[in-house]
């Protein structure tokens, strides 16, 4: 049994859909609602393989679908009443969309007061700044994220994957949780939120930190750590390895590894401390000189066998191929009508004794209609009639 079986959520989330997955992941019933007239533009995120988006087969697996237009007053009226069956309703609108239409945190806590309302968006729903539209790119330079990322010689550059989105999915999920157990012992719901730009700060922390301590702005030091070395991203025969050396033992535990214990006896280099006055200097170079004798695939081995945090940069397909990713079941294939099978991240967190429950495919538009609105006592008659009226 799943830990969340037994939590109905309602997801009006629309390009995203991460919180839902993580919520349906582990357990809940994830109702996806979506609009009539072609449903949410995930669907058709590119790239697209016969017609459909390997994104919607990701982010929404799992998920049962519903459509809905929140327009139309039947629809508004049938969305209250699939409110009073849930548990929390998930949306990423501009704030201010749902209370335009009636439906917002306010209007639906009357119908059921402990109703948990999760909302992400671009900055939150207070301050000057509410009514912007959200997107990845524009939290990542807002928040500051980008101007320390990359190369000081070069202009700031993105983190290569959406990181606020995902973050903030995840720390809405956390919050869903525990407002829901909240409300299951006091019977009282609550508005919970986060934001895409609050997100991203939240996980800069050591340069937040750092500015807060000394008030220097920090800087792009590229690949390398600005107080720990070697850390860093290094040439190699043939392509590039990342070590993270953390420790003056680990350090040691390199320098025996790979036959240079002369460095560490070196008084330039034989503490944290020293090592990041001189790594820029010349240590650096003489490691990528060292390791220009090895391979990408003999460092990480040399690495593995004495404990050293020391690996390979590898591609995407030669990390789908790790067999400890394939033993931790973070690789999982998905059978979808469409697109067929598709390979996907599994889950992150594990339940240890547990048995893992195997993913469910993503929903087509609609597929739960009858099974949802039929459960509220509507028949098939009057199913026809809302989409007729382009209600559902």
């Amino acid at each position: 049994m799943l830990p969340l079986e037994g939590i109905r959520i309602l997801d009006l989330t629309t390009l995203s859909g991460y919180c839902g997955m993580e919520l349906a992941d582990y357990g809940a019933e994830v109702i996806k609602v979506e609009t009539p007239s072609g449903g949410d533009p995930l669907r058709e995120l590119a790239p697209l393989k016969n017609g459909a988006s390997p994104h919607h087969v990701f982010r929404d697996r799992g998920k049962k679908s519903v459509t809905l237009n929140l327009m139309h007053p039947e629809g508004k009226e049938l969305f209250k009443k699939l409110v009073a069956t849930a548990d929390a309703v998930l949306e990423n609108f501009t704030p201010g969309t749902m209370e335009k239409l009636g439906l917002g945190y306010e209007d639906l806590s009357a119908i059921k007061p402990s109703l948990v309302y999760g909302r992400v968006s671009a900055y939150g729903s207070t301050g000057p700044e509410t009514d912007i539209p959200q997107s990845d790119l524009i939290a990542q330079a807002k928040s500051g994220v980008m101007h320390f990322t990359g190369f000081p010689e070069n202009p700031p550059t993105r983190i290569g994957f959406s990181i606020s989105e995902h973050y903030a999915a995840s720390f809405l999920a956390s919050a869903v949780c525990v407002a829901i157990y909240y409300a299951r012992s006091t019977g009282e719901g609550q508005m919970v939120e986060t934001s895409l730009c609050g997100s991203a700060i939240a996980v800069s922390e050591d340069k937040v930190i750092t500015w807060g301590a000394d008030g220097e702005d920090p800087m792009r030091t590229g690949n390398a750590h600005p107080l720990i070395n070697p850390y860093d991203i290094l040439k190699c025969k043939n392509g590039y390895v990342a070590m993270g050396i953390s420790s003056d033992a680990q350090w040691t535990k390199f320098c025996k590894a790979f036959n240079t214990p002369e460095w560490d006896e070196d008084e330039k280099y034989c503490s944290n401390l020293v090592r990041g006055y001189h790594y820029f200097g010349d240590l650096r170079n003489k490691i990528e000189d060292l390791f220009s004798n090895y391979t990408m695939q003999e460092i990480a081995a040399i690495c593995d066998e004495n404990l050293i945090p020391g690996t390979m940069c590898s591609t995407t397909r030669e990390a789908l191929e790790e067999p400890q990713l394939q033993v931790r079941n973070m690789i999982v294939s998905l059978e979808d009508e469409k697109i067929g099978k598709l390979e996907m991240p599994g889950k992150p967190v594990k339940f240890v004794g547990e048995e893992e429950e195997p993913l469910q495919a993503a929903p087509g538009l609609g597929e739960h209609n009858a099974e949802i609105y039929g459960a509220l006592a509507i028949d098939s008659v009057e199913l026809t009639h809302l989409q007729q009226e382009g209600v559902i």
